[in-house]
């Protein structure tokens, strides 16, 4: 009897908490290639990143909404409803001494489990320089969804989009590198029964490291700037860390 109440409470709970997800967090830049990286090894990394959620002003402007659903835009860039923190792996997967495939996926920070929305994404990266000095300029393409739960934050929203990237990257002793990563994507919003064309911009400062137990720690901050539609837009706070091997 103490084992079926058990599984009972677990169900509930995870029955309560899947329908309390978030909407998808458009993580930028989605490729950063600092530095010429290892022509001979895949990497992979895990960690957390954050950005804005595109589908927030489209359904916080809809009528009838209580306060602390409606949009806010820069009068708080980190409400839950317009800005989130997901899970990111990613995976790096090098072809030549230059060009390097990446791919990952994503899932929403909720309880603090990966829960609806998740997402893929996917591109490429050439390098051009020395081992000391380069530029890695990128392009990738994204999908998320938080699969139609109407009581996700932010949502519910789905985005489907492309990115371009240039990293100015320098490695000042072996196994650090630091990096200046500007980018821009644009995507297709969907969300509150509507389509929108949203712009995301920004840049931020990296580092990545490898020392001693630490393979591939990467951390990363910057500022963005987000656009759906003809005229909302709002700042966005970047930051994130991963690590990997």
């Amino acid at each position: 009897m103490t084992r079926l109440r058990g599984a009972v409470v677990g169900l509930w709970s995870v029955a309560v908490t899947a329908g309390m997800g978030c909407a998808p967090t458009a993580m930028g830049p989605m490729v950063m290639r600092l530095g010429p990286g290892r022509p001979d090894q895949n990497v992979l990394q895990m960690g957390m990143r954050s950005g804005p959620r595109l589908s927030a002003p489209v359904v916080g402007s809809q009528p009838n909404l209580p306060p602390g659903d409606r949009f806010r835009g820069d009068e708080s860039s980190f409400f839950p409803q317009q800005w989130g923190m997901a899970f990111d792996a990613a995976l790096t997967v090098p072809l030549s001494e230059r060009l390097h495939l990446h791919t990952g996926m994503q899932g929403e920070m909720f309880l603090p489990v990966p829960l609806p929305a998740y997402g893929l994404y996917a591109g490429a990266s050439y390098y051009v320089g020395s081992e000391q000095w380069g530029l890695a300029p990128a392009m990738a393409v994204r999908g998320a969804s938080d699969f139609g739960l109407v009581t996700s934050r932010g949502g519910p929203g789905s985005i489907f989009g492309a990115e371009v990237s240039c990293a100015l990257t320098m490695q000042p002793e072996k196994n650090v590198s630091l990096g200046l990563v500007p980018f821009a994507s644009w995507h297709s919003v969907v969300a509150g029964g509507r389509t929108e064309q949203a712009l995301y911009y920004g840049g931020v400062v990296a580092a990545r490291v490898s020392w001693g137990g630490l393979n591939d720690l990467e951390v990363s901050g910057g500022f963005g700037r987000a656009k759906v539609g003809k005229g909302v837009s709002w700042n966005v706070p970047i930051m994130g860390a991963r690590g990997g091997r």
